[in-house]
C-alpha cells in the first residue's frame, strides 16, 4: 500500500448564507474536440495511464475485467498556464508548479465498466497530440520529486466524491461562488443528475468569470494522485489523476 505525504487541506463551510439571487452557472454541451489523440503504441509507463483512453481497452485484476471507454466532458480554457486539481470546496489549494500550455484543451475520462458498476478510473487534460515518452507526479510548491513506482506520494483529499481541474486564476472566484448553497445545489445535484437513474459522471460548468471541469472520483472519497505527461522534448502533453481503481505499480 503506498503511503501519502504532504497531504492538508483547509474546508470551507457548506453551510454559508446564500444570496438571495445566486449567479446561475451553465452546463456546457461537449462540442468538438480541439485535439484527439489517437490509439499508438505506448512505452511510457504506467501504460494505462494512456491506453485506457484507446479504443476497446480493457484489464483483468482480482478476479474482474475491467472494459474502459472514454468520456470527453468539453474543452477546458486554461489561460494562466498554471493548473488546480482538487476537491471542489478546498479552500487555498495551490497551482502545480508545471507550467502547461495555455488555450482550450479537451478534458476526458476514463470510464471502467466491471461487475454491474461504472466508476471514473483516471481524468485527464489533453495539452497536445504528442505520445508521452514519461510521466512524473505533479508537483505542488515545496515538494520534493518522488518515484513514479514508490511506496510515498503526493495527492489531494476527497471527502465528497468529487475532483476538479480548473485553471489557477479561476479557482478563487469558483470558489465563491460555490458559497451559496442554491448555486452548490444547482451543479452537484441537479447538474449532475444525482436525483435520477442515470447520473453524470462528469461535466463541464461555466459560470459568468470561470469554467471548471468536475467529475466523479472512483470509488468516492480517498487521496488521489496527479501526474504529468512529458513528450520526447520533455514538454507537459498530459495532466492525469489516478482515482486508484486500477492496480498499476
Amino acid at each position: 500500500m503506498r503511503r501519502l505525504i504532504g497531504a492538508a487541506a483547509v474546508w470551507l463551510a457548506l453551510g454559508l448564507a446564500g444570496c438571495t439571487k445566486p449567479i446561475e452557472g451553465t452546463v456546457l454541451s461537449p462540442g468538438r474536440m480541439t485535439l484527439n489523440r489517437q490509439p499508438y503504441q505506448v512505452t511510457a509507463k504506467p501504460e494505462i495511464f494512456e491506453s485506457s483512453f484507446f479504443p476497446d481497452a480493457q484489464v483483468a485484476q482480482d478476479s474482474l475485467t475491467f472494459r474502459f471507454y472514454r468520456n470527453f466532458l468539453g474543452n477546458l480554457p486554461i489561460n494562466s498556464g498554471r493548473v488546480v486539481a482538487c476537491e471542489p470546496l478546498t479552500g487555498g489549494a495551490q497551482a502545480f508548479t508545471t507550467l502547461f500550455p495555455k488555450g482550450r484543451f479537451p478534458v476526458e475520462l476514463t470510464v471502467a465498466q466491471f461487475g454491474g458498476d461504472e466508476r471514473v478510473a483516471f481524468a485527464r487534460i489533453l495539452f497536445s497530440e504528442a505520445p508521452v515518452v514519461k510521466w512524473e507526479p505533479a508537483l505542488l510548491p515545496g515538494q520534493q520529486p518522488l518515484p513514479l513506482f514508490g511506496e510515498k506520494y503526493y495527492g489531494y483529499p476527497v471527502d465528497g466524491g468529487t475532483g476538479l481541474f480548473i485553471d489557477a486564476h479561476r479557482l478563487l472566484p469558483f470558489t465563491t461562488f460555490l458559497q451559496d448553497n442554491a448555486v452548490w445545489e444547482q451543479l452537484f445535484i441537479k447538474s449532475f443528475r444525482l436525483e435520477t437513474s442515470s447520473p453524470l459522471l462528469g461535466l463541464l460548468y461555466a459560470t459568468p468569470r470561470d469554467t471548471v471541469a468536475t467529475f466523479s472520483t472512483g470509488l468516492g472519497d480517498g487521496t488521489y494522485a496527479s501526474y504529468v505527461g512529458l513528450d520526447a522534448q520533455n514538454r507537459p502533453c498530459r495532466l492525469l489523476t489516478d482515482f486508484q481503481l486500477i492496480n498499476w505499480q
